[in-house]
């Protein structure tokens, strides 16, 4: 056995066993055959094919595998968190202006609040069925966070000096950039049309989870406003047993259990843990919220694939 041929067994192993046992000698016979005098490596080209030829037919079975229902709840799910991602993103950064404006400082609550204004505009867009715009407003809020915090921490590093971390930096730009891939990947983000009212799970779900996204916005505002002129720190857990709550809930519906998975990458972002200062680490969560969203998102997709059945394979 030669080097090439050793190396293009290694790359077959991408393929199910059953394939290989099937189809492994012959396309391995191709591939020599067509492989140039001297040729110790696979290019980058066979390479690519054989990596995306075996993934293709591993990610078709497990679709094959994944009921009906399944994917059903998927399709709803992803859309579900596609409308919640950016809602929830409009309300948490809204909590400031709200803040200051409750203490009456409203220079400050104006200073604060075009940064929720286009997470505004874009829960509007989703709910007015404009997609295109929604992604588009989505990615280009992702682009010019990722600007503006540059430029702040290199202003600030030049002023005194201080260091900032990847955190700092990639914290913003990394939940934006989520809330534009699920609103760009669902299969139908948002309430229905207008000229479809008929209460369907997405837009049921859809409305409790905004519902209970007000709920925990008003407790936030209220219990920090209390909680910082009392100095008691009980009005705080109001909105905790406010999320608990919802959570409970929500986990007993299956679109809810799916819709919480979808957005957990997005809670990862919102809450980072102290360890994230580490570009590594940092750039490890950001592989694995894409691989999530990317899943969830396949998931809902293969919604259609079982109409297709007898009919159309005879």
């Amino acid at each position: 056995m030669t080097t090439l041929e050793r190396r293009y067994r290694k790359l077959m192993a991408w393929y199910p066993k059953e394939h290989r046992t099937r189809h492994e000698a012959e396309m391995i016979t191709v591939l020599l055959a067509g492989a140039t005098p001297g040729q110790e490596r696979p290019t980058l080209r066979e390479m690519s094919d054989l990596m995306r030829g075996g993934l293709s037919i591993r990610l078709g079975r497990a679709a094959a595998a994944v009921s009906p229902s399944s994917r059903r709840h998927w399709h709803d799910a992803v859309g579900v968190a596609a409308l919640v991602a950016p809602a929830a993103l409009f309300l948490a950064t809204l909590i400031r202006p709200a803040g200051y404006a409750w203490r009456h400082s409203f220079d400050a609550a104006l200073q604060t609040l075009p940064y929720a204004l286009p997470y505004g505009l874009i829960v509007l867009l989703v709910c007015l069925r404009r997609r295109t715009a929604a992604v588009a407003c989505a990615w280009a809020w992702t682009l010019f966070t990722g600007l503006m915090a540059l430029k702040q921490h290199a202003d600030m590093f030049a002023e005194y000096g201080t260091s900032w971390t990847a955190a700092d930096v990639g914290m913003g730009v990394l939940r934006a950039g989520m809330c534009a891939a699920m609103l760009t990947f669902a299969p139908s983000p948002g309430p229905p049309p207008l000229s479809d009212r008929s209460p369907g799970p997405a837009s049921l779900y859809g409305r409790r989870l905004l519902g209970w996204s007000v709920a925990v916005f008003a407790t936030t505002v209220a219990g920090l406003q209390i909680s910082s002129g009392s100095g008691s720190p009980l009005p705080v857990l109001v909105p905790v047993l406010v999320v608990t709550t919802a959570a409970v809930k929500t986990l007993r519906s299956p679109v809810g259990r799916r819709a919480i998975v979808t957005l957990l990458p997005l809670l990862c972002a919102c809450f980072p843990p102290p360890w994230l200062g580490d570009p590594a680490r940092l750039t490890t969560l950001t592989v694995l919220s894409a691989a999530v969203l990317t899943v969830a998102a396949w998931l809902a997709r293969t919604e259609g694939r079982d109409q297709l059945r007898p009919a159309d394979l005879q």
